[in-house]
């Protein structure tokens, strides 16, 4: 028969032997360890899923006062006077389709926009002339005539009227709205 005074000497023993030792310490350093990876890839994950650093690579004369951004995927609440990058679509010759680009919400759904001969005006805010169409030296490579730009309307739901900061700036006085589903993210200017 075996002493049950002698049971709790035995695993005593074993507990503080060097392999016990051993593998407590790799427990705990595996647990450590476990957790650093976690409390800085979790973060990391979670900001490269919704964020993207984004340089305007448009050749070219600059049209905002900012070239790159960090770009909100997920923000898709757009208002007039953000900036957003978006998906050309029919902006040839200066932007071939899929090309991301960055402008300036000027005008959302519901806003009036009226382009002529002395301008462009966006709820009664002049925003600048046609200079492409005034100088007419990029007119003839969009294909287009002077009378092809006039509007007097509202921007229709789901669409965005985009403009540039400088007067060169080619936009939506140019190429009209853009849609919901071109939008890539708000866009946060960093410098």
């Amino acid at each position: 028969m075996s002493n049950p005074d002698t049971k709790p000497e035995q695993e005593k023993t074993q507990r503080s032997s060097p392999e016990w030792s051993s593998a407590r310490w790799w427990a705990k350093g595996l647990g450590s360890v476990l957790i650093a990876f976690l409390l800085t890839y979790l973060p990391i994950a979670w900001f490269a899923a919704r964020y993207r650093i984004w340089t305007d690579a448009v050749l070219g004369q600059n049209c905002l006062p900012y070239r790159t951004f960090l770009v909100d995927l997920k923000d898709r609440h757009i208002r007039r006077g953000d900036y957003i990058v978006f998906s050309s679509r029919q902006m040839q010759p200066f932007y071939p389709n899929g090309t991301r680009v960055a402008k300036l919400v000027a005008g959302i759904p519901g806003d009036h926009i009226l382009v002529n001969a002395q301008g462009v005006w966006v709820n009664e805010k002049y925003w600048g002339e046609l200079t492409h169409v005034s100088t007419g030296a990029r007119l003839w490579k969009m294909g287009r005539r002077a009378t092809d730009y006039r509007r007097d309307e509202r921007v229709p739901d789901g669409h965005f009227w985009m403009m540039g900061t400088k007067p060169r700036s080619y936009d939506s006085r140019y190429w009209g709205y853009i849609t919901d589903e071109q939008v890539v993210g708000r866009a946060i200017p960093l410098w």
